[in-house]
């Protein structure tokens, strides 16, 4: 079927970031949810060309502005995905800075996240 072709051409990082948004906006209807495009462009060579100014290797994948004055920071994997070395430092960057900064695998990570926030969700008070 058509739906199972687009299925096989997204990537399993892209469907948990699909996934992770979904959960978001239905949880949290007033936070900002946004994506950083930090994904290098390839030339035909295959080399990454990073010539927009401001793109940081290693910055997590989604920022939620949360109410309150509250950030969290979502570094998006594959089920068994693993961090770069770049996004290691970043991380580690972020939470001296007093940021919280996670992994996650599924919109259960991100559920624990706002957990241990103390992030009042639609979800919770169900």
């Amino acid at each position: 079927s058509e739906t199972s072709i687009m299925a096989m051409r997204i990537r399993p990082e892209e469907a948990v970031q699909r996934e992770i948004i979904v959960y978001l906006d239905a949880v949290l209807p007033r936070a900002l949810i946004m994506a950083i495009p930090n994904g290098a462009r390839r030339t035909r060579t295959g080399r990454a060309s990073n010539a927009i100014a401001g793109l940081c290797p290693g910055a997590p994948d989604l920022v939620v502005a949360l109410p309150g004055g509250k950030v969290l920071w979502i570094e998006v994997k594959a089920p068994n995905g693993h961090a770069s070395s770049s996004q290691i430092a970043i991380h580690s960057a972020m939470k001296a800075l007093g940021h919280t900064c996670v992994i996650a695998r599924s919109q259960d990570d991100v559920r624990r996240a706002l957990v241990r926030l103390g992030v009042e969700t639609r979800e919770a008070m169900a």
